[in-house]
């Protein structure tokens, strides 16, 4: 009986060391969950159009608000967007970009309050979306609320195309700014058209490392106290016999 109970002992006393070592390993994820935890996230909707919102002037050399705007909504998709504010304070904006395949050389910038580009922003790709001809890119911008200048080369129809994106909070009833319908139409706008954008809305997938740092840190914190609790068990049951 005593061999046994020296023999179980000694398993819960290796046991918790166990623990100890795995949980003194994911300790350092308890700070880094904690800082992943001060990030702030929130799910926008991206606003196109085809009219600068801020000076109500066409940059696009098609000059046509006609097929002008639905072409801004085939290449700005009316998807969720998703702003990411992280610890540090710098501000990321998700949002879907389609045409994927009829287009090359995307440009992003950054509108002033006079609505000029101030500044090209570099973008990554966060996810493709080949099925939709879309993929989600990603962008740091200054505030949380930016006017996005778009621009790319459409290959159906040889030149640039330029469009804007605004964002505002999900289901929020947004204004588009519509220029006046010019009598000169860009006929070979209609090839952008061939297309469309998805009707389904899709949410942005966002690279989200806050969960697995908040798990890791959860999970070293739990191992830490299973550990902390086998130990002081075991001391006091050698006490006991003592």
């Amino acid at each position: 009986m005593v061999r046994n109970s020296i023999a179980t002992s000694n398993i819960v006393t290796r046991f918790g060391i166990y623990l100890l070592v795995v949980g003194a390993l994911l300790a350092p994820f308890t700070f880094l969950g904690g800082i992943a935890g001060a990030a702030q996230q929130q799910e926008l909707q991206a606003v196109p159009s085809y009219v600068n919102p801020i000076t109500g002037e066409i940059e696009d050399p098609g000059q046509n608000p006609e097929l002008g705007q639905g072409m801004s909504e085939n290449l700005i998709m009316r998807t969720p967007a998703t702003l990411l504010v992280d610890s540090e304070g710098s501000t990321f904006i998700t949002f879907r970009i389609g045409l994927v395949e009829e287009s090359q050389d995307l440009i992003v910038e950054l509108l002033d309050s006079q609505g000029q580009a101030a500044e090209t922003l570099p973008y990554s790709i966060v996810e493709e979306h080949p099925d939709d001809n879309a993929r989600d890119i990603r962008v740091m911008v200054p505030d949380e609320d930016p006017v996005l200048r778009i621009s790319l080369i459409s290959i159906p129809m040889g030149r640039e195309v330029v469009c804007f994106a605004s964002f505002a909070p999900e289901g929020e009833a947004v204004e588009i700014p519509i220029a006046e319908i010019s009598d000169e139409l860009d006929d070979d706008a209609i090839a952008i058209f061939e297309n469309s954008a998805n009707d389904e809305v899709v949410g942005v997938a966002d690279e989200d490392r806050g969960q697995l740092l908040t798990f890791l840190a959860f999970a070293g914190g739990f191992l830490l106290v299973i550990a902390a609790v086998a130990v002081i068990v075991t001391v006091v049951k050698k006490k006991a016999k003592s």
